[in-house]
């Protein structure tokens, strides 16, 4: 009797063992396809930092990250807040971003901890999603490494036929230097591009704005595209892929630190792997280029004779930035119309959250810099805008164009909307709409 009940108890517990076994089955099977992909990005990040083990920076990578749908503002993250409040996924977490957090790829201060967001749906390609996201996990780390306080320049000069011209040159200058074998071939295409940079920095303004954007964003995609698990020739791939992909954006205003500082950092690695250990935040990247490459920049020759010396595709690149500038100045004129001599609303900014596509902006003289798409969200409400808004220089205001519909909750105009927030309106001034707190 003993022995069948024996049996008994057996069968029961291999049956419950197999239950627990089949629900934590169901449990796997019940997760969506973003969600396992996003478990599985998670993982792959963690290990290539592991890999690292916080040598590249001197401190761990790998921290706080926010996934989040921009839409519905529901976030998958790697950790859980420091009270505990996401819904647990497995190893994940989830919940919704307050409607008052713009949604950005950017580091961001919440719920007293500092996250990396990245916005979904995330790249299909591996490396790439893995660059993007360790991109955002720099921005994370930034301040703590000495690179935090930098305040951004206007690269407007980047919307111009000649400093986009020597840009090209630039890096068509260290794509050859990157497939050359031949190392004194190699650096006389770097001495090359350091030539077309220095012609384009002798202004000192022009220089320190440029040298504000490669400390930020350059340094934060050459640390993306180090770790990012690529071998050799991916790289390679990846630098010729990437600077087609540029050449494609409507301006280089925002997006060109992206591409140099990475290929100038790449090929000084190989001579100083912790080349990027010795700058600080008060460095010049291109003094120090310069010193690190110990290149003689002295030459009697033209841009234009080197570059046709050295087959930059000069003949090529000068055709498409001839027709550009032409229909660039058209643009502007257009722009000046709209936002100089007709009616406009202009909103000031209290505490401004703002999120924009920097591949398409278009710098508007002194007054600032058009944005065709961008959504900002303040004390007086939540601004969307899908055709043109005009951001001060000194970011301390927006404007958009006249409304056409005010309400006390919404106010529409072409292209944008704006969803008050209560207290405020919109009222007009002269010809000119501005906002103003209701008194009660």
């Amino acid at each position: 009797m003993r022995i069948i009940l024996y049996f008994l108890a057996l069968i029961c517990f291999t049956s419950c063992l197999n239950d627990n076994a089949k629900k934590s089955e169901k449990q796997i099977d019940n997760l969506t396809v973003e969600e396992k992909e996003i478990i599985q990005t998670f993982s792959e990040v963690d290990s290539l930092l592991k890999s690292d083990n916080g040598n590249f920076w001197g401190k761990q990578l790998y921290g706080s990250i926010i996934l989040v749908d921009p839409i519905s503002k529901i976030f998958y993250s790697n950790e859980n807040n420091p009270t505990n409040d996401f819904k647990q996924i497995r190893t994940i977490f989830s919940d919704s971003l307050p409607a008052n957090i713009t949604i950005a790829n950017t580091a961001i201060n919440w719920n007293n901890k500092r996250w990396s967001m990245v916005m979904l749906p995330l790249p299909k390609d591996k490396n790439t999603r893995n660059n993007l996201i360790i991109h955002e996990l720099y921005h994370r780390l930034q301040p703590e490494i000495g690179f935090g306080n930098i305040k951004e320049l206007d690269n407007k000069h980047l919307d111009t036929y000649r400093d986009r011209l020597l840009l090209k040159l630039e890096l068509e200058a260290l794509e050859k230097a990157l497939s050359s074998n031949d190392k004194k071939i190699k650096m006389q295409h770097v001495q090359n591009a350091l030539i077309f940079r220095n012609k384009r920095h002798e202004n000192k303004e022009i220089k320190n704005a440029e040298n504000s954007l490669e400390l930020n964003e350059g340094l934060a995609e050459y640390t993306a595209i180090m770790l990012s698990g690529r071998d050799g020739q991916e790289m390679t791939t990846h630098f010729t892929q990437s600077k087609r992909d540029f050449y494609t954006n409507p301006t280089f205003v925002r997006s060109f630190a992206y591409q140099t500082i990475p290929l100038y950092g790449y090929m000084l690695a190989s001579k100083n792997k912790q080349w990027h250990r010795a700058i600080d935040s008060t460095t010049n990247l291109t003094d120090y280029f310069n010193k690190s490459f110990q290149e003689t920049l002295e030459t009697e020759k033209s841009s234009e004779e080197i570059a046709i010396e050295f087959k930059y595709n000069y003949l090529e690149i000068k055709e498409e930035e001839t027709k550009r500038e032409n229909t660039r100045l058209e643009n502007i004129k257009r722009l000046k119309v709209k936002f100089l001599e007709n009616a406009t609303l202009e909103l000031a900014f209290k505490n401004m959250n703002i999120s924009f596509d920097p591949r398409n902006i278009t710098p508007l003289d002194n007054l600032g810099t058009v944005y065709p798409n961008m959504k900002v969200t303040d004390d007086w409400g939540n601004l969307t805008v899908n055709n043109d808004a005009l951001l001060a220089s000194d970011w301390s205001n927006v404007k958009v164009t006249a409304p056409t519909e005010i309400t006390t909750k919404i106010v529409k105009g072409d292209g944008w909307e704006l969803e008050l927030n209560p207290k405020w309106q919109v009222k007009e001034i002269d010809n000119t709409f501005k906002l103003a707190l209701i008194k009660e």
